[in-house]
């Protein structure tokens, strides 16, 4: 489904001055369609993936070198050995390992995917990777793949057929607009613009907490919470502790268990979060339970303010030991 015409529109004018903004930042306007089109003819005539490279690593508009150098003739070499005669036919996963093998970083790898394949993919950079909230991650590949994901989700709701050009237009907003490189006449629209796209932001926001809570904890995260926002901390806990206490019940907790987990409970035939702690083993922590519940339902239904910091802390104290509990 696309967004509003409006902010369709204004990813489209910010891509329309992508070159502009290259020649502000570089000194130099940087024409990707030209490199485009000496790909498609390479492309067309069969070229192997390593002449494909040089091509693009030796053209006149555009320099590739400033997202990772070439390496000379090592790199051109080992795509011969590893890749020429069959990258064709390979998935684009593949060829994505291929290339990281060869180039040992991933902006040159996206460098080469995205005039390959502008349809599906875009040059990773800091300045795009932050406006949509991909960061690194322990795998290079796993990151870009985030990265050209969110460049497609983007596409598809703005109404934006080429990744590349989601990319491109995205560069310029965030080097262009919103670090005020182009005159305020230019840039001020757009920011507005940019600032009521609520899409764009909850992919950012999406994006930032699955990397945030696939590498800490929930109970972590809201002990990080703590200082600054007790409510959203009790939030988070207040989840946690609830999975926890269900858990532990219905037989994946660990010793002390009372019966395994029933279907009907998963289809919310439960008799609720109180009614679990009445029947929690040792018996001796169902008060302390009850007191993290009630902790928990303030922080879910009433306003901040009813929230203390305290409270918050003890309401995670507790799920740790249910944690400890489960071993």
């Amino acid at each position: 489904m696309s967004s509003p015409m409006g902010q369709s529109s204004y990813l489209r004018r910010c891509l329309a001055l992508f070159a502009k903004v290259t020649e502000i930042r570089y000194g130099k306007r940087q024409r990707l369609e030209e490199v485009e089109r000496k790909v498609e003819s390479l492309l067309a005539a069969r070229a192997e993936l390593s002449e494909v490279v040089h091509a693009i690593y030796n053209n006149p508009y555009f320099d590739a070198g400033v997202f990772g150098p070439l390496h000379g003739e090592r790199i051109e070499d080992d795509l011969k050995r590893t890749a020429d005669g069959r990258w064709r036919s390979l998935a684009d996963e593949e060829l994505i390992k291929i290339l990281y093998r060869s180039f040992g970083q991933i902006e040159p790898v996206s460098v080469v995917m995205r005039f390959i394949f502008p349809k599906r993919f875009g040059i990773i950079s800091y300045p795009v990777a932050a406006l949509v909230g991909v960061r690194p991650s322990p795998r290079a590949t796993a990151t870009y793949e985030a990265y050209y994901k969110s460049l497609r989700e983007i596409g598809g709701s703005h109404g934006i057929e080429r990744a590349a050009d989601v990319d491109m237009a995205l560069w310029a907003l965030q080097i262009g607009v919103l670090d005020k490189l182009l005159p305020a006449a230019q840039r001020e629209p757009l920011e507005n613009e940019y600032n009521r796209d609520r899409r764009l932001r909850q992919l950012a926001t999406r994006n930032l907490t699955k990397r945030l809570f696939a590498q800490t904890s929930k109970l972590d995260v809201a002990e990080a919470l703590l200082d600054s926002d007790p409510a959203l901390a009790g939030q988070i806990a207040g989840i946690e502790f609830e999975q926890l206490v269900s858990s532990r019940v219905r037989g994946r907790g660990g010793k002390g268990v009372e019966r395994p987990v029933s279907v009907a409970c998963c289809r919310g035939r439960d008799e609720g979060l109180g009614g679990l702690i009445g029947r929690f083993a040792p018996s001796d922590m169902r008060k302390e339970l009850h007191n993290a519940r009630q902790v928990r339902n303030r922080a879910v239904h009433c306003p901040p303010r009813c929230v203390a910091k305290e409270d918050v802390r003890n309401l995670i104290n507790v799920a740790r030991r249910i944690q400890d509990l489960m071993g």
